[in-house]
């Protein structure tokens, strides 16, 4: 079988169209046309032997101490301990051309526990096979409704300024889905307590239309989720696995 031209590129390192230029020199001159032959223009500062060591070093910054990398850090590394004598926007053309993009990054708790989430996944597993059961899942969602400021031209020198009075327009909503039936129920409130989760379950238990025996209701660790006394009814808590 043949290969897909993307996955041979990234084997040998190039670009698809260096790929498809080797292909056309090798259809016109068999294997003497992919002799390398001396070309104008300037050494690459970064070649080719190189980038797959610069990559990882990108993609891992702790291996040389250091928790994150931006292009002038980057940049400062490459000089200072590998004495490479390149430029900052050569650097930055080099990313970009690596495919590295300036990116916010996520907040990652690291107190999971991966061998508690294997296990939880393989419990909802065992779930999902027994046929008297449906999951449900519930979350809350908070919205804001104040509109952001929009750029505007003003003064040099000035400074734009738009009205507030300090209020803001918020709503929760605190929903649950059914997977398999895609069934799904939600209700808005103005914020979310003990007390609005309590009057949340109580409607569930009257408007939810349950199709099996047994409905699991899979929620995160919140407070208001765990306290005491609350309408569960004919639906059975279980909590994700902490952070």
């Amino acid at each position: 079988m043949g290969v897909e031209p993307g996955i041979v590129a990234r084997l040998a390192l190039v670009k698809p169209r260096t790929l498809s230029c080797w292909v056309n020199k090798f259809n016109a001159s068999g294997i003497d046309g992919l002799i390398d032959r001396p070309r104008p223009g300037r050494q690459r500062k970064i070649s080719l032997q190189q980038t797959p060591e610069l990559k990882a070093l990108v993609e891992e910054p702790s291996r040389v101490g250091v928790t994150h990398w931006t292009g002038r850090k980057f940049h400062g590394y490459l000089r200072e301990f590998m004495a490479l004598e390149v430029g900052y926007r050569t650097v930055i053309r080099w990313l970009r051309e690596n495919n590295f993009r300036l990116k916010v990054p996520q907040p990652w708790p690291d107190r999971q526990d991966e061998a508690e989430r294997n296990a939880f996944q393989e419990r909802i597993r065992g779930f999902l096979a027994d046929k008297s059961i449906d999951l449900w899942y519930l979350d809350e969602c908070g919205v804001e409704g104040d509109p952001r400021p929009r750029r505007r031209w003003a003064q040099k020198g000035t400074k734009a300024r738009v009205t507030k009075n300090g209020g803001h327009l918020r709503m929760n909503v605190t929903g649950m889905v059914c997977p398999r039936t895609g069934a799904f129920y939600a209700l808005e409130f103005s914020h979310i307590d003990t007390e609005v989760f309590t009057f949340f379950l109580q409607r569930a238990q009257q408007d939810i239309k349950r199709t099996r025996p047994r409905n699991l209701l899979i929620m995160d660790n919140a407070s208001w989720h765990k306290a005491k006394n609350l309408p569960w009814g004919d639906f059975e808590p279980i909590y994700l696995p902490a952070y």
